[in-house]
């Protein structure tokens, strides 16, 4: 029996596999990505049911990514002003003429459908329904980054 759900994870894994790591990576970046996707598959397999028992795989582990990225993105935070408070030098983020550099500067929500829009071509309402949010939330989530992106460009 527990075979057959094995192989059944492994055939939901594939599917969605690359989406997942395009999608990591555009979060978190290259060297992190894949680690991001491993910590959310593991978690997932480790539930009953695995991945197989989800019933629509896909958006679930597209939100498991984001809210990851997230999650490790405050732990960075939190690491960061430990640091400052106890007299290490504070980090600087070098703000490039790059549009990739200055996306990833987004916050990860704004970040993510920016990635899911431009790049993954998805609608606002797909996008919502991967992010587990309403489609006007999408449309200012966007609205919010263009503005950010030409402010940045601008400059």
């Amino acid at each position: 029996m527990r075979h057959g759900l094995l192989v059944k994870d492994a055939e939901v894994y594939a599917a969605v596999r690359f989406e997942l790591m395009r999608y990591a990576t555009a979060l978190v970046g290259v060297v992190d990505a894949g680690d991001l996707v491993s910590a959310v598959v593991a978690r997932v397999l480790a539930k009953d049911g695995g991945l197989a028992g989800l019933e629509d795989p896909k958006p679930y582990l597209m939100k498991s990514v984001l809210n990851e990225a997230r999650m490790r993105h405050r732990s960075s935070v939190r690491q960061s002003r430990a640091l400052v408070r106890v007299g290490a030098p504070e980090q600087q983020v070098n703000q490039h003429d790059h549009v990739l550099d200055q996306i990833m500067l987004l916050p990860h929500r704004q970040r993510a459908a920016v990635f899911l829009a431009y790049y993954e071509q998805y609608t606002p309402t797909e996008i919502a329904e991967l992010m587990g949010c309403r489609p006007a939330t999408v449309r200012r989530y966007l609205h919010l980054a263009w503005g950010k992106l030409k402010e940045a460009f601008d400059e």
